[in-house]
């Protein structure tokens, strides 16, 4: 009887240690943090950080009901918006654009707040995302060609260079302009 009892006990005890694992999740955030407007601000490469300023600023909007917009300036410079069905998977964001585009990406969030977006889970090459307020503000309000927020927060100074689009959320150095 004995033994049985501290077969149970053992049993127990390792599932309460297999449940608080989840606690210690790589994974923290909830698909709340990223209900709101994004507005691109800078990114990081092997190169460093720098700035993203004027026509290549992009803007999401996340709503809660797992929908959203995506707005950028095309080509010639007319401002445009797409819509989008996203979800978290595996801590993971899945998004879907309504023009057959769609991203599995990784997401996370700096010092400062900002949305971090990357293709590789060890965030080598990301885009980092300001927080512009709740997706009812008009999507106009995009930043133009302003010095950088989190610059003067942090203090560094980081170069003004031309980027490209890797995906429609990753925004990389143009190696031409240089």
């Amino acid at each position: 009887m004995k033994k049985i009892y501290y077969m149970m006990l053992l049993a127990l005890v390792s599932m309460t240690m297999v449940s608080c694992h989840d606690w210690d999740s790589p994974y923290p955030y909830y698909y709340e943090d990223l209900v709101g407007s994004w507005v691109s601000e800078y990114g990081h490469d092997y190169y460093g950080e720098y700035d993203i300023y004027g026509y290549d600023v992009v803007r999401y909007d996340f709503f809660s009901n797992y929908t959203g917009n995506y707005c950028y300036y095309d080509y010639y410079g007319q401002y445009r918006s797409i819509g989008f069905d996203w979800d978290v998977r595996n801590g993971r964001l899945f998004i879907r654009y309504y023009d057959g585009d769609s991203e599995y990406l990784y997401y996370g969030f700096d010092d400062y707040g900002y949305l971090i977006l990357s293709t590789d889970s060890r965030f080598f090459q990301y885009t980092a995302y300001r927080p512009t307020g709740m997706y009812y503000e008009p999507a106009k309000t995009m930043p133009g060609d302003e010095t950088s927020k989190v610059g003067n927060q942090a203090g560094v100074e980081r170069a003004k260079v031309k980027v490209k689009s890797v995906t429609k959320a990753i925004k990389a150095r143009d190696e031409e302009a240089k």
